[in-house]
């Protein structure tokens, strides 16, 4: 994506795009900017037919990016709604008509090594801590734990905010067969594997039934397999 972008005339990035991207002195995460706002433009472009130079967006500090209101008119910014996220030299973008949160996961040397339970006290529901204790292999209780996690990314995403550390524990991942819940959000993971034998977990929030099931799209280099559907209940 960064590549692709470089062969864009000046001009494409909007002014708060830029002033971000100035503020960034490390080189990696320059490109990671670029190829999520030419990522993002990609999306737009083929939703809409429009070009990608002919979306503007705005890049607001703390808050997720958003087209611009002067260039599309306030009611392209009521109905499109974009997320992105990142993990190691991979990113994930979406697009939608309504509010959305997408989380990636990659696994790196630092995070296989790191203890679920020791991190699932920071983020988990009591509930959720004992099934991860119920879980004798370490691997899949980190497995567990991380996808856990992407759900919750992705729904703090999809309400416009960062995780939220004073709400996280009360917010709990379910199967959609949990009858008895009342879901404030729904999602859908999918696992896959790099090129390099890293595990990987993908998912998508939305406030509202409806997620299209479409297997994610690009040339990242990972086989995604669709896992299963998911509520998100607030304890």
């Amino acid at each position: 994506m960064w590549a692709d972008a470089q062969q864009l005339a000046p001009g494409w990035l909007t002014e708060s795009e830029l002033d971000r991207l100035a503020s960034m002195q490390h080189p990696r995460r320059r490109q990671e900017f670029v190829a999520c706002r030419y990522a993002l433009r990609s999306l737009l472009a083929g939703a809409t037919g429009n070009s990608v130079e002919h979306w503007r967006l705005d890049a607001p500090e703390g808050n997720p990016p958003r087209v611009n209101a002067q260039h599309h008119g306030v009611h392209a910014v009521a109905t499109t709604h974009l997320t992105l996220s990142h993990s190691g030299s991979y990113i994930a973008c979406a697009v939608a008509t309504r509010p959305v949160g997408v989380d990636i996961e990659v696994e790196t040397l630092r995070s296989s090594q790191r203890d679920a339970l020791a991190l699932a006290a920071m983020a988990c529901s009591d509930h959720e801590i004992e099934q991860l204790r119920a879980v004798d292999c370490e691997l899949s209780r980190r497995r567990m734990f991380v996808q856990w996690w992407s759900l919750k990314e992705a729904y703090f995403k999809c309400i416009g905010t960062g995780v939220d550390f004073s709400v996280v524990r009360r917010i709990e991942c379910r199967r959609t067969s949990d009858a008895s819940a009342r879901p404030c959000a729904h999602a859908l993971t999918w696992s896959g594997r790099t090129q390099h034998g890293c595990d990987a977990v993908l998912s998508v929030c939305t406030l509202e039934r409806g997620i299209q099931p479409l297997a994610p799209c690009g040339d990242e280099g990972i086989t995604w397999c669709r896992d299963r559907d998911w509520i998100l209940v607030e304890c």
